[in-house]
């Protein structure tokens, strides 16, 4: 004789199940807004000999019960399990077809240890194993059995009983079940165990094939919510094909087929789901890294042009700066100051008076050296020596692209001097303070021998040397003095402006 159960009329699955709203005259709805919740968790990995421990249900399910044997082996924990008075799921909704036992580790890492398979009695029994040591035993509702995660319809949780072996060691798992919603749960509707509810009687079998079906079109939506549409084409595409092929068989003649088909189903349609959801979490942080680098870019980019932007203005101030000088100079220039009276006759020894001895024609010369000396003292410091017309540049103009533009500028306003006299030769000397290596000096008579050839003078007529720590002009002992040593002598020479300093007073030869 076949058993016969009674096949719950809504095995349709809607996304969200609905509750009828209750009459003012019916009792309160009872909700149930699961959080957090704690059940404790044996250690089982020192036991000798199998233990018992008990299950009972929450408050969803307070008058179900259980039991389990556990017993620990080389390399598994085995569990075998059973229950009594549990009624059946769709009294949550008609989305939960079944329910799934879960061990929970004290991390609150979950692992699906199978599906509870309740008989026509609300009994159920479930053999299972898990690598886990450590772990807390709950029971809930799901849509289908191959779930990864659980959800928040727990309807029992492990007990400690007093025969319990007394080398379990007691710790508490904490698991965050998602997704986080209010369960509404209709007391007064809900159905006893054994009535109709409009539905026609079946055989075990063919109820079983019936909810496997519908497990695997659960799975099949969820996948589908979860993008596996986008992520896992092929994985979902093979879920809805195996239970295409569980659809056509008949679930009265070959129940033991469907059952098997649409549990397949369900489990590729699982797998779908997990690719899905690690698929798009993958590409939502790859898109947030992009985000982030664009960001930066952006923020450096803003940095720099501000920079730039900041450098521009310097230099239009200096430079306006400049023309200022200039200005000033050329309205010097077109009103001279009378002519000073003229100095004394000077008196030197035949050796002297034979060197600074000048024909008349190198007056021109003469005034040409003046000239240029002058021209070059309103932007640098200029000396007159038997060397040349010395131009001092301090090294800390050179230290900057700002530095650096305003020496091109000022060397640039002496240009119309220095192309009016022909056969001019640059000798560019560069020194330290001594603390600097003979390269750095170097270095730095190069780039003002390119100041020099960007401004039009000939790279022949020009040499440059890095003469390190030569020639101090005062003591390293103070940073007055370092600072001072640390320069670029430009040494201009050549037949258009002679060979004789235009000096207007006595000077001492002894060395500082």
């Amino acid at each position: 004789m076949s058993l016969r159960i009674l096949c719950p009329a809504l095995l349709v699955l809607p996304l969200v199940a609905q509750v009828p709203a209750p009459r003012p005259e019916s009792q309160p709805i009872f909700r149930v807004n699961i959080i957090e919740r704690t059940t404790p968790a044996l250690n089982y990995g020192h036991l000798t000999e199998p233990t018992m421990i008990d299950f009972r249900g929450t408050a969803l399910l307070s008058d179900s019960r259980g039991n389990a044997t556990i017993e620990a082996q080389r390399g598994a924990v085995l569990v075998d399990a059973h229950f009594d008075r549990v009624p059946p799921p769709t009294r949550f909704g008609p989305e939960y077809l079944t329910y799934v036992v879960w061990a929970i580790s004290p991390e609150g890492r979950p692992q699906n240890l199978g599906e509870l398979v309740l008989n026509g009695s609300d009994k159920g029994h479930l053999r299972a194993s898990t690598s886990m040591q450590a772990f807390a035993l709950i029971v809930t509702a799901e849509p289908y059995f191959s779930v990864t995660t659980p959800s928040d319809v727990v309807v029992m949780e492990n007990r400690v009983r007093p025969d319990t072996t007394a080398k379990v060691e007691q710790v508490n798992a904490t698991y965050e079940l998602l997704p986080r919603k209010a369960y509404t749960y209709n007391m007064a509707a809900a159905p006893a165990a054994g009535t109709s509810m409009g539905g026609r009687a079946v055989s075990q079998g063919e109820y079983e094939a019936i909810v496997a079906r519908y497990e695997a079109q659960s799975a099949i939506q969820s996948a589908i919510a979860a993008g596996a549409t986008q992520y896992a084409p092929e994985r979902l595409a093979r879920a809805q094909e195996q239970l295409a092929a569980a659809q056509r068989m008949s679930a009265k003649e070959f129940s033991k087929d469907v059952v098997a088909g649409a549990r397949e189903a369900a489990q590729t349609a699982e797998d779908a789901r997990t690719i899905a959801v690690r698929r798009a979490n993958e590409e939502r942080v790859a898109m947030e890294h992009a985000h982030n680098e664009q960001l930066a870019k952006e923020a450096e980019q803003q940095r720099a042009e501000a920079a730039l932007e900041a450098e521009r203005a310097q230099i239009a101030a200096e430079r306006a700066h400049l023309e200022a000088e200039r200005a000033a100079l050329e309205a010097a220039r077109a009103n001279p100051p009378a002519p000073a009276a003229a100095p004394p006759p000077i008196v030197a020894t035949v050796a002297s008076a034979d060197r600074m001895r000048y024909s008349p024609e190198d007056s021109s010369a003469r005034a040409n050296r003046a000239r240029l000396a002058e021209s070059l003292r309103v932007s640098f410091e200029t000396i007159d020596t038997p060397r040349g017309v010395v131009l001092m540049i301090p090294d800390s103009l050179l230290e900057t692209n700002a530095g650096s533009e305003r020496v091109r500028m000022l060397l640039a306003s002496a240009r119309p001097t220095l192309n009016s006299l022909p056969g001019l030769r640059f000798e560019v000397d560069a020194y330290t303070d001594g603390e600097a290596r003979f390269g750095t000096t170097q270095a730095m008579a190069d780039r003002v021998r390119d100041m020099l050839i960007g401004d039009g003078v000939a790279g022949g007529s020009i040499s440059a040397r890095g003469c390190g720590a030569e020639r101090p002009l005062a003591s390293n002992a103070t940073p007055v003095g370092r600072e001072r040593n640390r320069r670029v002598e430009v040494v201009i020479t050549g037949s258009s402006i002679g060979d004789m300093p235009t000096w207007q007073h006595a000077y001492s030869i002894v060395p500082r």
